[in-house]
């Protein structure tokens, strides 16, 4: 009777991992795909937001750390597009923003790359700060990571901030000596 009732447990148990640590997490990543083939016939915020709302809606233990990210690659290229306008890429970065983990290094350059490029679109000193600050926890939790030194270094550069330039400059070269672009940067 025991060996019955263990059986039933362990035949519960794995159908319940089965449920939440696949079929969920599955049906996440079609939910994504789906709603990324989408994203070219979007045209208004509504629309965008009815899409990606299902997504994030979606229950699913596993899958919102890759749906968040994948999303944010694809707003990177977005926002970086001249011909989107700045309004149109400022919701989507206040869409994004709060879906992004902020105690992860990925997650944490795709917003400093987004707020770089509205920076570059609208010069506004908000969209440097932001970058600069995400670049800077970023640089916390990766402190060798070369897309974060290298994006970091061309955001002060872009700048003209010589101090920071020179500070960070100086640490890409600690780990990279034979980079001659860095070098040429510096010494001028």
């Amino acid at each position: 009777m025991i060996k019955k009732i263990i059986i039933v447990i362990v035949i519960v148990i794995v159908l319940f991992a089965i449920y939440f640590g696949s079929i969920l997490p599955f049906k996440k990543a079609q939910l994504y795909i789906k709603s990324a083939y989408q994203m070219p016939s979007l045209k208004t915020p509504e629309d965008f937001k009815k899409v990606f709302d299902k997504l994030f809606g979606f229950y699913s233990p596993i899958g919102d750390y890759e749906a968040a990210r994948f999303l944010g690659n694809n707003l990177v290229n977005a926002v970086a597009n001249p011909k989107n306008p700045e309004i149109a890429s400022r919701y989507l970065v206040e869409y994004l923003e709060p879906k992004m983990r902020k105690d992860e290094t990925r997650h944490l350059l795709i917003l400093a790359q987004i707020y770089f490029f509205l920076w570059e679109k609208s010069g506004n000193e908000n969209d440097f700060l932001k970058s600069e600050e995400y670049y800077r926890e970023a640089l916390i939790y990766g402190p060798k990571l070369p897309p974060v030194l290298y994006n970091l270094f061309d955001l002060y550069r872009l700048r003209g901030d010589e101090e920071n330039t020179r500070k960070i400059g100086e640490k890409i070269l600690k780990y990279w000596p034979e980079d001659e672009r860095v070098k040429a940067i510096l010494n001028q």
